[in-house]
């Protein structure tokens, strides 16, 4: 594995650790790679997966490397590093926790989601930023967000930017568990515990059936296309371009809807 992120299995429970500090954990092609590495090679003793970040840093996750952005570039884009590593989660036939202690951005907060369940502390808060940028949002990850905490909470997120702080992501669904700080570890530990003890094939048809019940929603063909057409001229748009510039030379965007 790459030295910014590492993997280890114990009785049962592989556990993914990020690390990268000077990114603030990004996900970077070599985060991405790393991470899709595992699930691609994962232990068939593996019962259940963390994905955990290192502790000497308040960000869980930063979110999708944004010196990878360029105008037209979409990080969403289906054979994306970032999708592959979600459809890995997805396919992966064990549960996906995600220990969250510290802020979430951007890609982060929906690698978090699209793990199976979240337990996190009161520093956790969770934001979805790409209104900052002007990127457009995809489908798969606006219903993801939108089968756990509902439209309006989901709109809120996408529209503000704002985070949802720990209390209130708990309140809303967009977490399983709020835990003490001092007890995150040992909390998902105990968690992960149960899960091994229990019988492997009765789990992985349960999150196999959840899963494909969740996405059984589906569009009709014009309007899956008209999503595709709206994605690609946002993709394309003065707005992200300015985007992209106002956060390189760190001012505010001035966007103009076109």
């Amino acid at each position: 594995m790459d030295a910014i992120f590492s993997a280890k299995t114990h009785n049962g429970v592989s556990s993914l650790l990020m690390h990268d500090a000077s990114r603030r954990n990004a996900l970077s092609e070599d985060m991405l790679n790393g991470m899709i590495e595992f699930f691609d090679a994962r232990s068939a003793d593996t019962r259940v997966v963390i994905l955990r970040a290192s502790n000497e840093q308040p960000v869980w996750c930063s979110g999708f490397d944004i010196r990878a952005l360029a105008l037209g570039f979409d990080p969403l884009a289906r054979d994306g590093l970032l999708q592959t590593l979600f459809n890995r989660i997805a396919t992966c036939p064990v549960p996906v926790i995600a220990m969250v202690r510290g802020s979430t951005w951007g890609g982060g907060t929906d690698l978090a989601l699209r793990c199976d369940m979240i337990i996190a502390d009161q520093s956790s808060q969770f934001a979805f930023t790409p209104a900052r940028l002007g990127l457009p949002y995809d489908a798969e990850g606006l219903l993801n967000v939108l089968l756990r905490v509902g439209p309006a909470i989901a709109l809120e997120m996408f529209a503000t930017a704002q985070p949802i702080l720990a209390e209130r992501a708990l309140a809303t669904g967009l977490i399983n568990h709020l835990v003490a700080s001092e007890d995150l570890e040992h909390f998902t530990d105990e968690m992960a515990a149960q899960i091994v003890a229990n019988a492997p094939l009765s789990i992985s048809g349960a999150k196999q059936h959840l899963r494909a019940l969740a996405t059984a929603l589906s569009f009709p063909a014009s309007v899956a296309q008209a999503l595709a057409e709206s994605r690609h001229r946002a993709l394309q748009s003065d707005d992200y371009a300015e985007g992209l510039a106002s956060f390189a030379s760190k001012r505010r965007p001035v966007f103009k809807g076109r």
